[in-house]
């Protein structure tokens, strides 16, 4: 097991990547509820490229809840829901221009493999931005059936109480989602508990990791 720790040893700074406003806390919402509750972060900058006014207030509350105290900004591409690969060059200037305003040691992202267009799109583009830097995909369940196309092979350990606080927060900020049939506690505990198995936690958040630079640190 390795721990996250950058290398001078301050607090993360991360950036996440949605490509709906509920995405980043559905992905890693408990990890970033984990580390927030170390305080174990720097910063967190959010890029969501789909948004409504409406949708844009549920997200900004939503992760104010997730992240409590730990500095973060969050900023929305305005794009249709559902058309990213029509708006390839908005997604790729969108990018561009959050990697140059950030300076993250970890990414969160959508997975490549995602069954959603729009998901797969962003998780496909992260790389040609964040090209140096450590990219987690996160999943996400949903009707299409694709949680099979990239095995997971970073686990987060979670426990059960920080799972159920999880989808308290995600009810709580999204009532525009709650008439959705997958808009369940059980929907995610159920995930996160197989995820649990596979890292022998009683929970888990897991992620793909495309590439994974290893260097050796001091021990003094």
């Amino acid at each position: 097991m390795l721990a996250l720790v950058p290398a001078n040893g301050r607090p993360l700074r991360l950036a996440l990547l949605g490509a709906h406003c509920d995405d980043v806390e559905i992905g890693c919402g408990g990890v970033l509820l984990d580390l927030a509750d170390r305080g174990a972060l720097d910063r967190v900058d959010v890029l969501v490229a789909t948004s409504t006014p409406a949708r844009e207030a549920e997200c900004r509350a939503s992760l104010a809840g997730f992240l409590g105290t730990a500095p973060h900004a969050v900023r929305f591409g305005g794009l249709p829901d559902g058309r990213l690969p029509g708006h390839w060059d908005a997604i790729k200037t969108l990018l561009d221009a959050f990697a140059r305003d950030t300076r993250p040691d970890v990414v969160f992202a959508p997975s490549p493999q995602d069954a959603h267009q729009d998901h797969r799109l962003l998780g496909e583009l992260v790389r040609t931005a964040f090209r140096d830097h450590l990219v987690l995909h996160y999943e996400i369940p949903k009707w299409d059936g694709d949680l099979g196309a990239s095995r997971p092979q970073v686990h987060w350990p979670l426990t059960e109480e920080l799972v159920q606080r999880k989808f308290a927060l995600l009810d709580e900020h999204y009532p525009s989602q709650r008439g959705h049939d997958w808009w369940r506690a059980d929907t995610f505990a159920a995930l996160s508990r197989l995820r649990g198995v596979e890292c022998r936690s009683p929970h888990a958040e897991a992620f793909s990791c495309p590439a994974l630079v290893l260097r050796p640190g001091s021990t003094g």
